[in-house]
């Protein structure tokens, strides 16, 4: 993070590992928007500081999800500004109780591993809940558009300068390139996100992982692909019954993932989201076998 890109207009963005969205209040530039704040402290300081060199300050935080890497800064702006803090309903349970990510993740408390900043950022106070329509946040028009999927209630942004803030709704093509297994808590609503902006038309496309682009249905497509890739995998895997954890092992052959704790329960949600879509759609059914619950494919 070392940068603002302007856009179009009043919107820009600073790029990083995650890319942070910044709309310009024109007329009380100090009362600027942010979408999304990075991972921590740092990131926090680093973007304060950026905004300060352009005669920027920050009124409003817009997280467009809760996991950390998206409002681990929020802590640290909200302890140096007066800035508000806008979430989802959902979102905002997990952005205020952090240990509600690990813990979900592990289905129980969770052991010290799981405890780290990547998964459970300093929590932060949301003042506001967003919802999907229009939002005016301190004269500065918006419309907020729900984008299930990745996360129970994430939200994108979309700029008077018609400009898509994308949350992490659409992955790069080189990072699918890379990890190939994309993180998602809803399979179903990821699909159906993925086909709604494939219809937009926007001028610009901002995901939180990639570079901003003028046509993001590419990409998108990529994206969907990845979804059915992973899908045809399970169901290969699944000629024989199989349980989670076979396929979590079956899943991190493939992808080559490497696996930390953290890593490991992460690719075991993802697995667990496509088990649940799976069976609800037909495509496999749960049989219980040597005391273990298994998935076998239904055969047409």
């Amino acid at each position: 993070m070392s940068k603002l890109i302007q856009i179009k207009g009043n919107t820009y963005y600073i790029p990083g590992s995650v890319n942070i969205g910044v709309i310009r209040n024109e007329k009380e530039p100090e009362k600027s928007i942010v979408i999304d704040t990075g991972l921590d402290d740092d990131a926090a300081r680093k973007l304060l500081k950026i905004l300060a060199e352009h005669g920027m300050g920050v009124g409003s935080i817009i997280n467009t999800h809760s996991h950390a890497d998206h409002c681990g800064g929020n802590s640290f702006i909200a302890s140096r500004t007066s800035a508000r803090i806008y979430a989802s309903g959902i979102e905002k349970a997990f952005i205020e109780h952090t240990l509600l990510e690990p813990f979900c993740l592990f289905s129980a408390l969770p052991m010290k591993e799981l405890d780290v900043k990547f998964l459970r950022a300093k929590p932060s106070k949301v003042e506001a809940e967003l919802e999907e329509g229009e939002a005016c946040i301190d004269g500065v028009k918006l419309q907020i558009i729900a984008l299930g999927g990745h996360s129970p209630g994430m939200l994108g942004v979309v700029t008077e300068d018609n400009v898509f803030f994308l949350g992490d709704a659409v992955f790069s093509e080189e990072i699918i390139a890379k990890y190939g297994l994309l993180y998602m808590t809803d399979v179903k609503a990821a699909l159906e996100t993925l086909e709604y902006i494939k219809t937009l038309d926007y001028d610009y496309y901002v995901p939180c992982h990639g570079t901003p682009a003028e046509d993001i249905r590419l990409a998108a497509q990529a994206n969907i692909a990845s979804i059915r890739a992973v899908e045809s995998e399970l169901l290969k895997f699944c000629t024989i019954a199989a349980d989670r954890e076979r396929l979590v092992s079956r899943i991190v052959e493939k992808y080559n993932i490497k696996l930390t704790v953290p890593q490991y329960y992460l690719t075991l949600s993802t697995v667990s989201a496509f088990l649940s879509h799976m069976t609800d759609a037909g495509k496999l059914e749960m049989v219980f076998d040597e005391n273990r619950l298994k998935w076998h494919r239904i055969i047409d």
